[in-house]
């Protein structure tokens, strides 16, 4: 009798070994880390802030007349390791609703996060709103993920005054440092909030832009991976890539989560226009030639909404402010690709460069010209909306790219995805991971450009030399689509519009008035009504196949 039982526990033991096999097996063909992925990757996300697309791949020469790229460390070793979303933007092309969106994976009218300050965004809005609960950083702590923040978080991050520190860390970060003084676009003189101390001044906000003031020679981009004993950098630009490698360095056996927040290539206030340059790129770009897109300085802006045709053709002084603030902008962007160098390299060293994601973007665009706007964001405008997004990690094939349709709203679940953590609250986007292990795959899942902008969100001193705002780029409130060939907006004013982004890239050619276009576009007010209070798996649903355009000339206005 004993060994029956004996034998029918053996055989009842083999049998649950078989079921396990059999259940290891099936949850392995479900698992989206399965079948070759690693488990628990580590994630860095380094974003750089107002960073138009051009100046991705700008050039210049040096003082040997060599042709130099700006950003080569940014190209080679996260583009073409990996994957180039060419179609990427950014939902609400403005500051902290913009990174509000990537935490939260929600659009600004379902995260109700919808401005730069205020109950409704900023620091403010990030702690009277449910995103403070749930969003990427808490999701990944639950998960057991080690968590940190370098660099800038929100807009107005500060202490009961400007000039005091807040020593808050928000929920799911277990590494802090950020920031924290009102005046936090001065690349040097910055106060941060270390885990929860007040830290700081890093050098002197009384810097001059001529150099005074400024880093030492040996604060070179070798000293972010192996510093020099007793040399002191303070651009904020480098205090944040250092503290990313340190990051990395003291990283342990579980995994980790590094979003690193570059105030570069935003504009510091300070005159001359533009961002103050590290040290060793001053005045690296002075030959640089400055794009002249299509679009540039528009002839004809009859088409437009009356806001855009009420702005005067740029003048000379104009042009040439803008002119210097992109150098500025390329010079300070090479600090950024140094520090982007030195996370690689410390990656590498530390043994964890094939198990982690790199993402890099950009919060949002910046005109340099187009639409006979010298500077500024906030509008549904390719320049201000579509910005860089390179991705490299474990499964995506080097040097690849693909065109479709994506948004900040699909970084947080992308990285759900790879992790396996969980936000309860639900999110609109999607993963990207799709389109890298298949390139061809395209959707008809459109994009929702929104925004919701108040009287305070734009700095009073705009037209003062930051990058913030321009006097000639006034902000507007909008709810508009990006679906397949075509962009669809329409205006609080009334005002409306409607490109065709495949023949028309520089949206130079409204279509609104277009009788032979008024097909497509009740098609598109009909789906913009139907998705712009969307939430979850709503925004996220595909369009039925949208109308061919018809065939009309196309008009050609160049610009002065």
């Amino acid at each position: 009798m004993l060994k029956n039982l004996a034998q029918s526990a053996v055989f009842l033991m083999f049998l649950a070994l078989l079921s396990a096999v059999a259940l290891g097996r099936a949850s392995a063909a479900t698992d989206p880390r399965a079948a070759g992925d690693p488990a628990r990757p580590n994630v860095v996300v380094i974003q750089t802030d107002d960073q138009d697309l051009s100046s991705l791949r700008a050039t210049f020469r040096d003082p040997w007349d060599r042709v130099r790229r700006a950003m080569p460390r940014t190209l080679d070793l996260i583009g073409a390791k990996g994957v180039e979303f060419t179609g990427y933007y950014v939902s609400h092309p403005i500051c902290a609703p913009s990174r509000a969106a990537l935490l939260s994976g929600q659009y600004a009218h379902t995260s109700g996060f919808k401005r730069n300050s205020g109950p409704e965004g900023g620091w403010q809005g990030w702690q009277s709103l449910p995103i403070m609960g749930e969003n990427l950083a808490v999701a990944l702590d639950r998960a057991g993920y080690s968590t940190a923040h370098i660099g800038k978080f929100t807009n107005n991050y500060h202490g009961a005054t400007m000039e005091t520190v807040d020593t808050t860390v928000p929920p799911g970060w277990d590494h802090w440092y950020v920031p924290a003084y009102g005046n936090t676009l001065y690349y040097y003189g910055t106060w941060l909030n270390v885990d929860g101390v007040a830290t700081g001044p890093f050098g002197s906000n009384g810097y001059d832009l001529n150099g005074v003031g400024t880093d030492p020679p040996e604060c070179t981009a070798a000293n972010l991976i192996d510093p020099v004993p007793g040399i002191t950098c303070n651009h904020s630009t480098d205090l944040f890539s250092r503290a990313a490698v340190e990051q990395i360095e003291s990283s342990g056996e579980e995994p980790f989560y590094l979003q690193v927040d570059y105030n570069t290539p935003h504009g510091d206030h300070r005159s001359p226009i533009g961002p103050q340059p590290l040290s060793r790129h001053y005045d690296s770009a002075l030959n640089a030639s400055v794009p002249r897109p299509a679009g540039y300085n528009e002839a004809d802006t009859s088409d437009k909404p009356s806001f855009i045709r009420d702005i005067p053709l740029m003048e000379r002084a104009e042009i040439e402010s803008m002119d210097t603030r992109w150098r500025k902008e390329i010079e300070s962007l090479r600090g950024v690709d140094d520090g982007v160098g030195a996370i690689v390299e410390a990656l590498r060293r530390a043994g964890k460069l094939s198990n982690t994601f790199l993402f890099f973007l950009s919060d949002n665009g910046q005109f340099i010209g187009q639409h006979r706007l010298s500077s500024a964001k906030f509008l549904p405008y390719d320049p201000a909306a579509r910005v860089p997004l390179l991705v490299r990690g474990p499964g995506i094939k080097p040097g690849s790219s693909t065109p479709e349709l994506v948004a900040n709203v699909d970084i947080a679940p992308t990285i759900l995805g790879l992790t396996g953590a969980k936000l309860p609250g639900g999110f609109d986007g999607r993963s990207l991971r799709p389109f890298w292990k298949n390139l061809k795959k395209r959707t008809r899942r459109p994009i929702l450009l929104e925004s919701y902008i108040g009287p305070n969100d734009v700095p009073a001193d705009a037209s003062s030399g930051g990058a913030s705002a321009s006097a000639s780029a006034p902000p507007r409130n909008f709810i508009g689509l990006r679906a397949g060939r075509y962009k669809y907006v329409e205006y609080t004013s009334g005002d409306r519009e409607l490109y065709d982004m495949k023949a028309d890239p520089a949206e130079l050619v409204n279509r609104i008035t277009d009788r032979a276009w008024r097909r497509i576009a009740t098609r598109l007010a009909a789906e913009l009504a139907a998705r712009k209070s969307c939430s979850g798996s709503a925004c996220r649903a595909d369009t039925a196949k949208l109308p061919a355009p018809p065939v009309t000339k196309q008009r050609k206005r160049a610009g002065r």
